[in-house]
């Protein structure tokens, strides 16, 4: 004869199956509030490949990442040390065995090394003519930095600016500052094309009278002649190899700018230019 038992659905012997799953409920204490995590760290991990992915086609302007790298270094107390610092040294060391340091001003900022020459070392009014005692004191400049070049092994990167004044050309052989200034850069590039160096990493600027250093009338508008001679320079700039572009300069704070706003005339070296006699004007 056979039992027949009734189970309590409560115990182990129960033969009606698992219970039913219990419907959601966002208020259940049994739910895991951290789900979002999965979601959010996903986004986080997209957006910092997309900003990496813009940060490697961007370009960095070497000059203010240098600036900013000075100005942290000095924020913690630790030592900056410029990537233009054994150049600028030995650049001065150069300027002063040539006895031209007092006649010349250099400066470093980080990408490069610019030196100022003051034009009336190398060209007489009006001409594009490098003078005797100009040629003789840039064949040594080009040759210290040929040797520091092969010594470090490294090909700088050489841009001579051209500037003139802003008094205008009446008559010569030049129409305008422009021409001029262009003129005489492209003769320091000559120079350094017979020195030997890669004419892909020469540049030559002619800037006429757009860049002035110092005010070029006194206060009752008569000229100055001695911020005329100011004005009136050559600038040799000397930039690491890995430097791809030229920062676009302005005048000084201060300067006014009589010349009209202009685009400077780029010459890329080789470029002839003819003899150009010396005359009274200007």
């Amino acid at each position: 004869m056979a039992v027949i038992r009734k189970l309590d659905p409560n115990t182990e012997e129960s033969n009606e199956g698992p219970p039913p799953p219990k419907k959601y409920d966002r208020f259940n204490q049994g739910h895991d509030d951290s789900n979002w995590l999965i979601s959010y760290a996903d986004m986080m991990t997209l957006l910092c490949v997309f900003y990496i992915m813009m940060f490697s086609m961007a370009k960095m302007n070497t000059a203010e990442f240098e600036k900013v790298k000075k100005e942290v270094a000095q924020n913690l107390g630790t030592k900056y040390e410029s990537p233009t610092e054994n150049l600028g040294k030995y650049v001065t060391n150069i300027l002063t065995e040539t006895g031209v340091a007092k006649d010349a001003t250099m400066v470093s900022d980080g990408v490069s090394v610019s030196i100022a020459f003051h034009s009336t070392l190398f060209f007489d009014t009006m001409s594009a003519e490098i003078s005797p005692q100009g040629r003789e004191i840039l064949e040594k400049v080009i040759a210290g930095l040929d040797e520091h070049q092969k010594l470090n092994k490294k090909h700088y990167k050489i841009v001579v600016e051209g500037h003139t004044d802003s008094q205008a050309i009446v008559g010569g052989p030049f129409p305008s500052n422009w021409e001029l200034s262009s003129s005489r850069a492209t003769r320091v590039i000559r120079l350094f094309l017979d020195r030997g160096f890669q004419a892909s990493n020469l540049l030559a600027i002619g800037y006429a009278d757009t860049q002035p250093v110092a005010d070029s009338r006194n206060p009752d508008g008569t000229w100055n002649a001695e911020n005329l001679g100011k004005n009136r320079r050559v600038v040799l700039r000397v930039m690491l190899p890995d430097v791809d572009s030229i920062p676009w300069k302005v005048a000084p704070s201060g300067v006014k700018n009589t010349a009209t706003t202009a685009t400077p005339v780029t010459v890329v070296a080789p470029v002839s230019v003819a003899p150009a006699p010396a005359a009274p004007v200007k």
